[in-house]
């Protein structure tokens, strides 16, 4: 009997024994099985991105974009009228939110059965512009059509916000705010700003005959006449102002064939500098004359076109000063008696000679010191020519002192330098 308890026992924890191993190995079969999953059914797949339609809201909408809204009094009327504030009212709006996850739609409309003698608010959410992807947080309240009690201005809170809804006693609209927007600020945020003339920068003229002045108040009395519309004015101002320019022989189509540079602008007038065909200071023209559209900081082929200001001003530097040369050397023989020639017009041609060379204006910095150098000794000439000129109306004994003195010198000086240039 002790022998088959003894051998009972053995045989049942043989079978025990059997048993665990058995379930090890599935345990381990079925781990086996669970390591050897394919690697990709561990990773999460993100879902692609949601991608938002570019929406462009009615005139009719009430918007709130950037702290600011567009048809408040829409929204505000509805608000006092439509569903428990109101009675037998069917109106209708939508509302657009722009926030950070895209755009949120309401579709407003107020109901009202009369059987029941109930009013409220269908609150229609639309999503197609809106990405809850984006959203740490889900929003249970646009996630399904709502209906509500009302919407209401609350001061207290500062909010617009929908009451006694079916997933919200209260939820907020948007904020209360002052600041209001155009529609055109909604639909078009970012307008291309118009192309604005700066100063310093190269310029073309375009479409105009005597619009190119001399003087600033020509300037303006055109353009005032312009605004006023007044034509018999504008052809007075025009006519005199041709006449300024064809007395110092100024070819206004050689300089509209160039560019210029556009010293400053004020009250739709600039002012500019060109060197075609002399270098001129000063001119006003009116701004809508000038094309945009072609301002540059350099002029193009700034290389040959520097090339060819250089050209330009030794050319213009050899007519002006060795005319100017020439006129002072006979007026310095008129005052000294060894000519019968008019001294008049020979001074004239000195200070014309000189009133020149003002304007030649190198653009090359580096010719700027010769040039002043240069204009300094003519400007001393013709001031000793001017005391001469008095000296010789008044037939005054000095006057040999001017010549012998300061003007022979002077001119010997501008000699000089106008053979190192």
């Amino acid at each position: 009997m002790a022998f088959f308890r003894s051998k009972l026992f053995l045989m049942t924890g043989l079978f025990l024994l059997l048993i665990g191993c058995g379930t090890t190995e599935e345990n381990n079969e079925a781990n086996n099985n669970e390591n050897s999953q394919p690697e990709e059914s561990n990773q999460q797949i993100d879902e692609p991105e949601k991608e938002i339609k570019e929406f462009i809201p009615k005139e009719t909408d009430v918007v709130f974009k950037d702290e600011a809204l567009y048809n408040v009094e829409i929204l505000e009327q509805f608000a006092e009228n439509s569903g428990a504030n109101g009675e037998d009212n069917e109106s209708q709006i939508r509302v657009v939110k722009y926030v950070p996850e895209g755009v949120l739609i309401y579709e407003l409309q107020s109901r009202y059965d009369e059987n029941a003698n109930q009013a409220w608010i269908d609150v229609t959410p639309d999503l197609t512009y809106f990405d809850e992807s984006k959203l740490t947080v889900q929003e249970v309240f646009y996630n399904a059509p709502q209906q509500c009690s009302s919407v209401a201005k609350t001061v207290e809170r500062g909010h617009y916000t929908f009451n006694e809804c079916r997933t919200h006693w209260e939820f907020p609209l948007f904020p209360i705010v002052e600041k209001t927007l155009a529609y055109e600020d909604i639909i078009n945020p970012n307008p291309q700003e118009e192309t604005e003339v700066i100063a310093g920068h190269y310029y073309n003229l375009t479409d105009f005959t005597e619009e190119l002045f001399l003087s600033k108040k020509d300037a303006l009395e055109w353009k005032q006449s312009a605004d006023e519309n007044n034509q018999e004015k504008l052809d007075d101002i025009s006519l005199r102002n041709f006449a300024k320019l064809t007395k110092y022989n100024i070819n206004i189509e050689e300089i509209s064939n160039h560019e210029v540079r556009v010293i400053g602008c004020e009250d739709g007038l600039c002012e500019i500098y060109t060197d075609h065909p002399l270098v001129f200071r000063g001119f006003i023209i009116p701004e809508e004359k000038i094309d945009k559209d072609t301002g540059t900081a350099v002029r193009e082929n700034e290389a040959e076109v520097n090339k060819r200001d250089a050209e330009d001003y030794h050319s213009k530097i050899q007519s002006v000063v060795g005319n100017l040369l020439t006129d002072s050397a006979e007026l310095i023989a008129i005052y000294e008696g060894n000519s019968t020639e008019d001294a008049k017009l020979y001074y004239d041609k000195v200070n014309g000679g000189v009133n020149l060379l003002r304007r030649i204006i190198p653009e090359d910095k580096e010719l700027e010191a010769s040039y002043y150098e240069l204009l300094m000794a003519a400007e001393m000439l013709f001031n000793s020519a001017h005391q001469g000129k008095i000296y010789f109306e008044d037939e005054n004994p000095a006057l040999d002192m001017i010549v012998e003195d300061e003007m022979k010198p002077l001119r010997e000086k501008l000699e000089a330098l106008f053979a190192e240039q």
